[in-house]
């Protein structure tokens, strides 16, 4: 359960949130350094390295030098990782579905 509080805590502030959407929605191969995150966001870039190590430090974002600059992207295996862990502690309900699916609304 600690596994889950430390991602749920980590995404529980703003920025982090919508910079963890941000590198959701890069192309493959075209991941961003932080100066181009930082501008995406309207933040700084010292703002995006510290918010970038909290995620790194989850093993949910992992950079990948290009020349003389980091560019950063989501690891899909860490990210399954922790939808498999919500799933099994939380259970079902706590999963988000892919757009099509039919959600069941209770009453």
């Amino acid at each position: 359960m600690f596994e889950l509080v430390r991602f749920y805590k980590a995404l529980g502030d703003e920025t982090r949130l919508k910079l963890v959407a941000l590198l959701g929605q890069q192309e493959s191969g075209h991941a961003m350094c932080v100066g181009r995150l930082a501008r995406e966001l309207g933040v700084t870039p010292s703002a995006v390295s510290q918010h970038l190590r909290v995620l790194k430090d989850l093993g949910l974002v992992r950079g990948e030098r290009r020349g003389y600059r980091l560019h950063y992207f989501l690891d899909p295996e860490r990210l399954a990782a922790y939808h498999d862990l919500i799933r099994e502690q939380l259970g079902e309900e706590f999963v988000v579905r892919e757009s099509g699916s039919n959600p069941q609304t209770r009453r």
